[in-house]
């Protein structure tokens, strides 16, 4: 119990490589998308462009879950939260947004795959 009382020092070093984690993370993914839409739109590849479950989206993707848990919960030590809150918190933020964000991602490669850039226009 003596963890769940104690006001830990900030951790500015984790801070800061979970945030270079996540942006490394983040370029991977983006590189990965683009590459994937890319070789659906030129006919190079036969897998449907809604799988999102392959490994190179998936695993970037959740490199950006981590890093963006771990640089949530470390900051929140900052305000004087102790780090059970802090990740405890983190972890409902991270996760609830992390899921809706993936679900949105497999929404947005269905329609795009139905009916082309078109179908993704706003009205």
């Amino acid at each position: 119990m003596h963890f769940l009382f104690e006001i830990p020092d900030p951790p500015y070093f984790l801070i800061g490589i979970a945030a270079l984690c996540g942006f490394a993370c983040g370029k991977a993914f983006e590189v990965s998308i683009k590459r994937k839409t890319k070789e659906w739109s030129e006919g190079l590849s036969e897998k449907p462009l809604r799988n999102v479950n392959e490994p190179r989206l998936f695993v970037p993707y959740l490199g950006i879950c981590i890093c963006s848990w771990i640089f949530v919960g470390s900051s929140l030590t900052t305000f004087a939260v102790t780090w059970a809150v802090g990740f405890t918190m983190s972890t409902f933020v991270v996760l609830s947004s992390g899921l809706l964000v993936w679900y949105q991602l497999g929404i947005l490669l269905r329609t795009l795959e139905e009916g082309g850039s078109e179908a993704l226009e706003i009205k």
